[in-house]
């Protein structure tokens, strides 16, 4: 790795679409877009905004294809895909370069092969060098410039101090980690926490309420987090616990968001329409179930997940009669 001469981002949601900004500051830069029209909307928009600010004077150009060529020693490929997405992209990938730097900014957990989105991109592309990015990183607010401290993380650390040199900026400041699946297993489970926090907002079941669910939530992903080995360091760290009081108190959090629909009487489906956004909270289930079922202990998580799909009676007694049970016994 000689230094990154050019990123291409997959993924055009909000938050590819703001490291592709960020990125262009520092180096060419190529977005994928799923379809034509998308293609035209982000041009416009980025069009629009450059002429507004000055962005620092690279290029970014918008496509519709991922397709090489590409300089596979000088070139980041960043992954802002749904977590759902992650192994289709690797594929991708892999047609197109054998030993690719990826940075892997999606956020979730596969219940299939239980794993984390930078783990899963090693399964499939085992000569890869990966970078993850975790924290509290709202998209809409770096966008707004509003500073904040994310984390990236990696067991090679030329290719980590390439992608941190590549995102150099005045809004984001980046702490650094070795063990990238610690810090992407905590962020992905924000997402039910946050779910969980919305839920009780929607019940109107007021602030005290939402405060011991999130204190809780983070003592049952501690307890996760023990489970796999993590230290205690990354879950009350950027990746852990400022991401979960990130995503349960920001307005822009969709997970947060579909938990006040659920809460108000929503079906998940009517929810999710309304979001109108992937939930990583939701996609979450199938491990809170496997979790559950080895004995961690997570009853307030399990609670949350029993309640995205309908399977709890009363959601306000539900949460009341849990959380004064776990108070008591606490």
């Amino acid at each position: 790795m000689h230094g990154i001469k050019e990123a291409v981002v997959l993924g055009s949601g909000n938050w590819g679409c703001v490291l592709a900004e960020l990125l262009a500051r520092n180096v060419p830069v190529r977005l994928w877009a799923m379809n034509d029209a998308l293609r035209d909307q982000l041009k416009a928009a980025w069009k629009k905004r450059t002429a507004l600010t000055d962005n620092g004077g690279q290029p970014l150009a918008i496509e519709t294809k991922f397709a090489g060529p590409f300089d596979q020693d000088n070139t980041l490929l960043v992954v802002a895909v749904p977590s759902s997405a992650v192994r289709g992209v690797a594929m991708e990938i892999g047609k197109v370069c054998g030993r690719p730097l990826i940075l892997c900014v999606s956020k979730g957990f596969d219940a299939e092969e239980f794993c984390t989105p930078s783990e899963l991109i090693r399964k499939e592309l085992p000569r890869a060098s990966v970078v993850s990015l975790t924290g509290p990183t709202i998209a809409n607010e770096v966008a707004r410039g509003l500073p904040t401290v994310g984390v990236l993380s990696s067991d090679d650390l030329a290719s980590l101090a390439a992608v941190k040199a590549a995102l150099r900026n005045d809004i984001i400041r980046f702490a650094t980690g070795r063990n990238p699946s610690h810090h992407e297993l905590c962020a992905a489970m924000k997402g039910i926490i946050a779910i969980g926090v919305g839920m009780a907002e929607g019940l109107d079941m007021g602030i005290n309420c939402q405060a011991v669910i999130m204190t809780e939530g983070i003592a049952e992903m501690a307890h996760v987090a023990s489970f796999f080995d993590i230290p205690r360091e990354v879950v009350y760290g950027l990746s852990g616990v400022g991401d979960v009081l990130t995503t349960c108190i920001s307005p822009d959090s969709r997970n947060r968001r579909l938990g006040v629909l659920l809460g108000k009487g929503c079906k998940l489906d009517e929810a999710l329409a309304e979001v109108q956004m992937t939930v990583e909270g939701v996609a979450m289930s199938k491990t809170i179930e496997t979790l559950w079922a080895l004995d961690v202990s997570i009853p307030l998580i399990n609670f949350i997940n029993s309640a995205i799909f309908g399977r709890v009676a009363d959601l306000r007694t539900g949460f009341t009669s849990l959380l004064m049970r776990n108070i008591i016994e606490g």
